[in-house]
C-alpha cells in the first residue's frame, strides 16, 4: 500500500548512546519543542515519536557508559583520546555482528514499515550511534525491490533522513561495511540526507578536542557523482556554542537543525 501524502507525517527519532534505560529517554520531546519554534504558522499535521532501544542495548554498551564517565572525570589529553577511541572502536565492532544489534535494527525496520503500511509519510531524525542503526536499516530497505522506486516517492518507507553528531565519517565505522550507500538506480526522485555536525563534537571528529575538521565532509563523502546513486546528501557545519562532549548533545535545541527538519516535513 503506498503512503498517503495527506495523512499525518511521522518524525521518528532514533537516539544515540545513553545511560539509564528507555524510561529516561525523551529526545522526542526536544525535537517536538524545536519544531514548534521553527514551524511557525505552517499548517502541517505531524507527530514526533522516539524509537527506544536502550533496554536492548544496555548490556552491549557498558563500554560506552565507561567512555562517558572517562570524558567527564579525567583531564583531557592524548592518552585519554586514544583510550576513548579504542573503547568506541570495540563497541562498534561488537555491535556490527552482535545479536543485540540485529534485534535493534529489526525493531527499527518494523516500526518504519508499520507507519508505511498505515500510509504515513515518515522521516527519520537520528543522533550519534542512532545514525549507524538508521543507516543500516534505510539501506537495507533500499535493497528491497518493493520500495524506493525513483519514479514515485509514494512507495518510500522513509522520505528523508536527518543525522546529528554522526560518527559515520570515521574509518572505524566504514571498516564494518558502511563504505557506501545503496544505489537506487536510474530515475528522477532523490533521497535526501541532511547531516549536521559541530567541529567541536569529538564523536564526529574522532578527536577528543573536536578540532581541525571544519572543512571535512562527513555525509558528502558518500556521494559518488553517478546519476544512478539517487541520493541528495548535504553536510551542514554548525556551531552549537559547546565544547567536547557537550557539543555532542547540543543539537536538539539548535535552530538550524529545526529549520532543516522543517524543510523536509513541510515539502
Amino acid at each position: 500500500m503506498p503512503i498517503n501524502p495527506h495523512k499525518q507525517r511521522k518524525i521518528l527519532v532514533v537516539h544515540g548512546v545513553q545511560t539509564g534505560d528507555d524510561a529516561d529517554l525523551h529526545q522526542d520531546q526536544l525535537i517536538r519543542t524545536l519544531l514548534q519554534q521553527r514551524l511557525g504558522d505552517l499548517a502541517v499535521d505531524y507527530a514526533v515519536e522516539l524509537y527506544r532501544y536502550e533496554n536492548l542495548n544496555n548490556a552491549v554498551l557498558d563500554k560506552y557508559q565507561e567512555l562517558i564517565k572517562l570524558l567527564i572525570s579525567v583531564p583531557l589529553g592524548k592518552t585519554v583520546a586514544a583510550a576513548v577511541l579504542d573503547l568506541a572502536g570495540d563497541v562498534v565492532i561488537s555491535l556490527a555482528q552482535g545479536s543485540t544489534a540485529a534485534k535493534i535494527r529489526q525493531a527499527l525496520r518494523d516500526r518504519i514499515l508499520g507507519h508505511y503500511e498505515a500510509g504515513h509519510p515518515t522521516y527519520i531524525v537520528a543522533h550519534s550511534l542512532g545514525t549507524v542503526y538508521s543507516f543500516d536499516v534505510i539501506n537495507q530497505l533500499m535493497r528491497d525491490a518493493a520500495y524506493f522506486s525513483r519514479a514515485s516517492r509514494l512507495n518510500w518507507p522513509v522520505l528523508g533522513w536527518t543525522t546529528l553528531g554522526s560518527p559515520l565519517g570515521l574509518g572505524l565505522f566504514k571498516a564494518t561495511g558502511r563504505r557506501r550507500v545503496c544505489d537506487l538506480g536510474p530515475g528522477e526522485k532523490v533521497f535526501r540526507w541532511r547531516n549536521y555536525y559541530d567541529p567541536n563534537d569529538p564523536v564526529v571528529s574522532g578527536n577528543i578536542f573536536g578540532a581541525g575538521m571544519a572543512d571535512e565532509k562527513v555525509a558528502e563523502a558518500y556521494l559518488d557523482g553517478s546519476d544512478t546513486q539517487g541520493w541528495s546528501i548535504s553536510d551542514y557545519v554548525i556551531n552549537t556554542g559547546k565544547l567536547h562532549l557537550l557539543a555532542h548533545t547540543a543539537y536538539w535545541e539548535n535552530a538550524a537543525v529545526g529549520d532543516g527538519i522543517r524543510s523536509m516535513v513541510a515539502e
